[in-house]
């Protein structure tokens, strides 16, 4: 699906990516193995962020990661210029991805950062199945693909700059 968006099947272009809420990195790790140029891993939780580094190390691929282990509703704002994300994968607790509100925390997510993204950048969303964004909207971010997989969804957002 990234493949096509980037008009380069089976691989990404080198730009640089976000996992957000990275767990073990599975999603960064996959990116940079596609041509990603750099990945920011998002991750608190200490048993997570032990997986998380021992992936780096064993796959070698320390140079091109970063680890902030910090809040990533917050914090990944901080990712600006020359290091703001072109790809971030977003893979909330679920508990945090039910809540389509404009107050719940995927729209708060997405509008603490069109400040720091350029036009053009992908969220990619991963949440339950039965729960729909498309109902709502945060400025300047708009759907252009979703899709189901067993219990499963994903969100795919673009950043545009308002006209």
């Amino acid at each position: 699906m990234l493949g096509n968006h980037y008009a380069c099947l089976g691989e990404l272009p080198e730009i640089r990516v976000a996992d957000v809420f990275a767990g073990g990195g599975s999603m960064g790790l996959e990116a940079l193995s596609r041509g990603a140029a750099h990945c920011a891993f998002f991750e608190r939780d200490r048993i997570a962020l032990s997986v998380l580094r021992k992936n780096l190390f064993t796959l070698d691929a320390r140079q091109s990661a970063t680890i902030i282990s910090r809040d990533a509703w917050r914090d990944v704002a901080t990712l600006t210029g020359d290091n703001a994300p072109d790809l971030i994968f977003l893979d909330p607790p679920y508990k945090e991805a039910h809540d389509v509100s404009p107050t719940g925390g995927v729209w708060k997510f997405l509008e603490g950062l069109r400040e720091s993204v350029r036009p053009g950048c992908l969220v990619v969303l991963h949440h339950p199945k039965k729960v729909d964004f498309s109902n709502h909207c945060a400025e300047s971010w708009r759907i252009i693909d979703q899709r189901k997989v067993g219990s499963n969804g994903l969100t795919v957002f673009i950043y545009e700059v308002p006209n």
